[in-house]
């Protein structure tokens, strides 16, 4: 009879060191093995869905509605039903411009890119975007909402370096901060 069958005999006392050696040495490597991420956040809202709220009164300023379309020729910026002209809004009693020739064809973006085509996301010219949003704001101080409207083919390091471009403007400085331009971003769906 070996040892293990005896009923009676003492039980053999169960050696644990080769279990914690091998637990001792899996640690350092289960920690390596470990990857340490940190999470960064865009704070961004969706459109809403549902019929528009009826306003009673009539605001001295119609709405803004500013919204920055991006697709692979630039960033088209645009508000309440009309594209923003880049120089400024139009000097009162000056006479109409003249109907430009191509009349009714697609105009280009209000910024277009540096170049040709955007093949990167550098390409895009933020710091002029930065600059118009700049003097909208100076025009409408009380709005803080701009719509982003990407072109589905658009990479997402576009979209955030453009969301961090119509947030704030880190040229002007205003408190030691810098200025805020539209800090609520929505993003609504693409343009094609």
């Amino acid at each position: 009879m070996s040892k293990g069958s005896k009923r009676g005999g003492e039980a053999d006392e169960l050696n644990l060191v080769p279990v914690m050696n091998l637990v001792t040495i899996l640690i350092p490597f289960i920690l390596m093995a470990a990857q340490f991420i940190s999470l960064a956040v865009i704070d961004s809202t969706l459109p809403a869905i549902g019929a528009p709220v009826p306003v009673e009164e009539q605001p001295e300023k119609p709405p803004l509605n500013l919204s920055v379309v991006i697709t692979d020729l630039g960033f088209t910026v645009a508000g309440a039903a009309a594209v923003l002209n880049p120089e400024g809004p139009p000097v009162e009693g000056a006479p109409p411009a003249a109907p430009a020739e191509g009349e009714g064809e697609e105009k280009g973006p209000t910024i277009p890119c540096l170049e040709e085509g955007c093949p990167t996301p550098q390409s895009y010219d933020y710091k002029e975007l930065v600059r118009l949003l700049g003097v909208v704001k100076d025009e409408y101080s009380d709005e803080e909402n701009v719509i982003l409207v990407p072109e589905s083919r658009i990479p997402y390091e576009v979209l955030v370096l453009t969301m961090d471009s119509t947030r704030e403007d880190p040229n002007t400085m205003v408190d030691g901060a810098p200025r805020l331009l539209f800090p609520f971003v929505v993003i609504a769906g693409g343009a094609e």
